[in-house]
């Protein structure tokens, strides 16, 4: 029913007309954040458990912009950008959107599955978890086991978040052009692991490592990797004293990173 409530808008010319900012945040929510539960549910006991007694499919659909369907089975979450789901919410512009992920009160169109406000109540819980974790508060930090999986959640939203940069920003789009295809494993030191692939500009963010990439990035410890996250680490410093190394295809690194040190712009 959205495909169709999008087409005949389309054909009236009302369909709203998103910024590029809205447009890139809003990508970015949809397709860098809210896939993350998936990780969520690896990482977190309590998320564990509320994903384990679901079986669903709940999409999200910006009018006339992007779209996901998460898929709750077999206790995992997967994300798919197209499909259809049990439950349909249809946001009105890439604005409203965002500015739910901003924590302002926005009430979607339900266009489907109203009648499942079990599995609604419960997606909610998990992105208050999720939220947790990536805007943790000074307590939570205390807690080692807790600041590893902060730095794994923020570094899969932000490796993902790229794509939408490499699509819809005219700056990321000529960065985009000329990168290479490859591989790159961003190694924690005593903490956790994650990678990308990227193909002829396709850009797919992915938990743990993989043999033989192309580019290898080694952050010393965990607690570096927090600095780096809240923009309080002199990379240029931290890259001579040898806390940050990279090894391998150094193009690939260059033209990667100019894209990773964008997200910071858009997601906050």
């Amino acid at each position: 029913m959205d495909k169709v409530v999008t087409s005949v808008l389309g054909r009236l010319g009302v369909l709203p007309v998103p910024s590029q900012r809205d447009a890139i945040r809003a990508h970015m929510h949809l397709h860098a954040v809210l896939p993350r539960l998936g990780d969520l549910a690896r990482l977190d006991d309590e998320a564990r458990g509320i994903v384990a007694g679901m079986k669903v499919a709940i999409g999200f659909q910006v009018l006339g912009g992007p779209r996901v369907v998460l898929h709750f089975a077999n206790g995992g979450v997967r994300a798919t950008k197209e499909g259809g789901g049990n439950v349909c919410l249809l946001f009105p512009s890439c604005a409203k959107l965002n500015a739910m992920f901003d924590g302002q009160k926005v009430t979607p169109i339900p266009l489907k599955g109203l009648h499942r406000m079990g599995d609604l109540k419960k997606l909610t819980r998990l992105t208050d978890i999720l939220t947790r974790y990536l805007k943790p508060s000074d307590a939570d930090m205390a807690d080692a086991g807790f600041r590893a999986k902060h730095v794994e959640l923020s570094l899969l939203v932000g490796l993902a978040a790229t794509a939408a940069i490499a699509t819809i920003e005219p700056k990321g789009r000529r960065i985009a052009g000329h990168m290479p295809s490859g591989t790159m494993v961003y190694d924690i030191g005593g903490g956790p692991k994650a990678h990308v692939v990227i193909d002829h500009g396709d850009i797919r963010a992915c938990a743990g490592t993989v043999d033989d990439p192309t580019t290898t990035i080694e952050i010393r410890d965990v607690d570096l990797a927090v600095a780096l996250i809240k923009g309080q680490v002199d990379t240029f410093a931290a890259n001579g004293a040898g806390d940050i190394r990279a090894s391998g295809s150094l193009t690939l690194a260059d033209e990667f990173n100019t894209l990773f040190d964008r997200v910071g712009l858009y997601l906050a």
